[in-house]
C-alpha cells in the first residue's frame, strides 16, 4: 500500500498519523526481519489522540508549543542542490 493512501485510510477511521525519519535503521531491519534489497527509510505511527494533561510537564510544554516548520525554499530544489524550486511560493 502507498504510504500516501495509508495515511488517508488512517485519517478516514479518526487515527492520527506521525510519519518519521531518524531511526535506527538496522534495528527496524532486525525487529521487522527486513530483507537485504530492502531499505527501511521512514516509519510510521499510528494511533488515537491523547490527552496533552497525561504528559510529564516538559513534554506538556513541548506538545503545546506553537509549531514551526522550515521554509520550504530551504529543502525543495529544482536543476540541483541548493536552487530553490519555482514552484514554492515564500
Amino acid at each position: 500500500m502507498d504510504a500516501g493512501v495509508l495515511v488517508l485510510f488512517q485519517i478516514a477511521l479518526d487515527l492520527f498519523v506521525h510519519q518519521m525519519a531518524g531511526f535506527d535503521a538496522e534495528k527496524a531491519r532486525s525487529q521487522f526481519g527486513i530483507p537485504s534489497g530492502y531499505e527501511p527509510v521512514a516509519i510510521i505511527a499510528i494511533g488515537y489522540l491523547g490527552d496533552p494533561q497525561a504528559l510529564p510537564t516538559a513534554l506538556q510544554a513541548q506538545e503545546l508549543a506553537p509549531r514551526t516548520r522550515k521554509p520550504l525554499t530551504k529543502f525543495v530544489f529544482t536543476g540541483g542542490w541548493g536552487q530553490p524550486s519555482d514552484l514554492v511560493i515564500d
